[in-house]
Parts: C-alpha cells; sequence; structure tokens
C-alpha cells in the first residue's frame, strides 16, 4: 500500500521515477523497489520518510495524502506480519489487530486490493500516470500472498474466542468479509449461527460485536439475511442503538479519540459530536439493492432520532437524505422493517425543512 501511494503522490507533482531518484539521492532502482513493493517502505528510518516528506510536500503534494502514507505503512506491516506468520498463531500479543480499533480509513488501506476502491484521503490525486503496458490501478497482492493472510485471519478468528481478545477477533472476523473463498464463506455463515446462540438478548457489547460483526462480514459476501436478522434482532432498544451510533461515529472519525476496546460503545463519550460527518457517511450508503442497506438505513434513522438537529444544520445533506431515501422507498426491494425507518426519516426531513 505505502510503495503505491508514493507512486500517486510522485506522479500527482509530475516526477518520473528518475527525477525523484535524483531529488532523494537514491538510485532508479531503489526508488522502482520501494513502489513496487520489493523494497518495503516500513524497512526506511524515520529520518528517510521525513526526507521523502519534505521533497514531496515542497512540490505540492497534497499534505492529507502524505498523511494517509503514515497509515499505510502500518497497513502493510499488518498484512506482512498475517502473511509471515499464516496459520501459526501462537500468541495475540501486540497483535496490529488487537491495540485498538480500527477506523475506516485504515481499514479502506487494507482493502484497498481486495476492493479497487482508492481510499477517499487518495482518490484526488488522480489515476496512476499513463505509460506502456498494463498499469495497475491499486496494490496488487498476489494469490498466495491473499491466502496466506486470510488463512492467518481464520486461524486468528478460530483461537481467539474469549472476551479479552473480543476486538482482535472481530476485526478478523470483518476483513474476512473480503475472503472470496467458499470455505471462509461457510466459516461465516457457522460462526453467525454460533454466535446468535451464543448472544440470547445481546445484553452484553461481546456478544452484540460478534453477532454485528459475521453479519457484516456476510452481507459483503452478498449474503444481506443474516445482517437484516441482526438489525430485527440486535437493534431493538436505546441501548443497542446508541452502541450502534457510538461505533459509526467512532468508524468515521466523530469520536476523535483513539480506543482500545468496544467499551466506548455503550459509554457517553467525553466530548460532544454532531453527527454530521456520520451523516456524510451514510447517506450515499443508504442505496438500493445495498446489501447493508437494513443496517444502514436503521442507522440514519437512530442518527437523526438522537440528534434531530442534524437535519437542520447540515442542510445540503438533508436534501441529499430526502432524494435518496425517496429513491429507496420506491424500490421494490427494502423489507417493511426497513421501510418503516426510512419512511420515519423522510418525515424528519420535511418537519426539518419547516
Amino acid at each position: 500500500m505505502s510503495g503505491f501511494a508514493l507512486r500517486l503522490m510522485r506522479e500527482s507533482v509530475g516526477l518520473t521515477q528518475a527525477g525523484f531518484a535524483e531529488l532523494v539521492e537514491r538510485d532508479l532502482a531503489t526508488v522502482q523497489g520501494w513502489e513496487s513493493g520489493r523494497r518495503p517502505l516500513t524497512a526506511l528510518r524515520a529520518t528517510d520518510l521525513s526526507r521523502l516528506r519534505a521533497e514531496l510536500l515542497a512540490r505540492g503534494a497534497s499534505p492529507t495524502a502524505f498523511a494517509a502514507l503514515r497509515d499505510c505503512l502500518d497497513a502493510d506491516l499488518l498484512i506482512t506480519s498475517a502473511v509471515e506468520t499464516g496459520e501459526l498463531v501462537t500468541s495475540a500479543v501486540a497483535h496490529p489487530l488487537a491495540l485498538a480499533v480500527h477506523r475506516r480509513d485504515f481499514t479502506n488501506l487494507v482493502t484497498w486490493p481486495f476492493t479497487g476502491e482508492t481510499p477517499s484521503r487518495l482518490a484526488g490525486l488522480g489515476p496512476p500516470a499513463a505509460r506502456r503496458g498494463p498499469s495497475p490501478d491499486r496494490p496488487l497482492l498476489g494469490a498466495e500472498v491473499r491466502e496466506r493472510f486470510f488463512d492467518h485471519l481464520l486461524a486468528v478468528a478460530d483461537r481467539f474466542r474469549d472476551e479479552a481478545h473480543a476486538v482482535l477477533r472481530r476485526q478478523a472476523i470483518y476483513l474476512l468479509g473480503f475472503d472470496e473463498r467458499e470455505p471462509t464463506r461457510q466459516w461465516l455463515r457457522d460462526e453467525q449461527h454460533a454466535a446468535l446462540r451464543a448472544a440470547g438478548r445481546f445484553d452484553t457489547v461481546p456478544s452484540w460485536v460478534a453477532v454485528r460483526s459475521s453479519a457484516v462480514a456476510l452481507a459483503q459476501e452478498g449474503d444481506p439475511e443474516p445482517l437484516a436478522a441482526f438489525v430485527a434482532r440486535g437493534l431493538g432498544d436505546d441501548d443497542q442503538d446508541t452502541a450502534n451510533v457510538n461505533y459509526w461515529a467512532y468508524w468515521v472519525g466523530e469520536i476523535g479519540d483513539t480506543q482500545v476496546d468496544d467499551r466506548f460503545m455503550t459509554e457517553v463519550p467525553t466530548r460532544p459530536w454532531s453527527g454530521a460527518l456520520l451523516l456524510e457517511h451514510l447517506v450515499p450508503r443508504v442505496r438500493e439493492g445495498s446489501p447493508h442497506l437494513a443496517l444502514n438505513a436503521h442507522t440514519l434513522w437512530a442518527l437523526i432520532l438522537s440528534r434531530p438537529r442534524v437535519l437542520e444544520e447540515q442542510p445540503h445533506l438533508r436534501t441529499q437524505v430526502g432524494h435518496q431515501v425517496e429513491r429507496v422507498l420506491d424500490a421494490p426491494g427494502p423489507d417493511p422493517a426497513t421501510k418503516q425507518r426510512l419512511a420515519g426519516v423522510a418525515y424528519a426531513v420535511r418537519l426539518a425543512r419547516g
């Protein structure tokens, strides 16, 4: 990820590989190795990385994009660690998935090779420059590397099932949603059934997030039914809605403090958040045909219910919400519960318009 991001930043300021190599006083083969991943940027000293940063920023590279490079390095470390360890997982100590609850910006970097969707902080750099021969539009991972990465995640999720490793396991399960192999899909189905049996009434955060994670992963694989069932059973009271909205707010960056476990979902945030970022995130994701529609629609409804002023304070988003909801309500796909939530959102939009 970091090498591909470096390439995008170099090309965004009009530098060739040879020109960049001369600028940072390295040979061409070194720059080519950085960008291809053969010479990992993670091996560079902090001072060398600072030199790259200074030279690119001085020539107009995006500060936002370069800030993303730090997360790219962490994403590389996660994938490299997983590939090197494989299925031989013996300890969860200092595992990259256990150190903190990840946000969307970091997760989107980890999944970039699988989705092909350029992370938002790098999207403004544009496509790679034209060149002879085929040119990849994303970081590439070979088939063997992909298999070892997902095999590692399966081993982690299977081995560490106790509450003390809840964050590690949950985040591994989420990433497994990007594994297209049928054995992994079946494992996720079995996990969903087991989580439902163990969760009972979803009266604890660990049981609640375990069901949510496997349901979201299955929806990612094209099976939306478990997620719809989770919304029906797991978002049935105010406490569950609070946990859900708090998690989303953290995911998009509304809750700024880094969290190391899932307890923040049920706690009152130490700093108030407006809901504007979360509203902006949800609006385009409430769309017909989305495998996550039931969860996204419910979260949008719960956000507006808990922060009714967000529609008044964001008139441009309010208009988008109204249009999106109307389109989905006119489509034949949504289940009755989802339609009911969206009808409530539409009513709130009308009230906010005055």
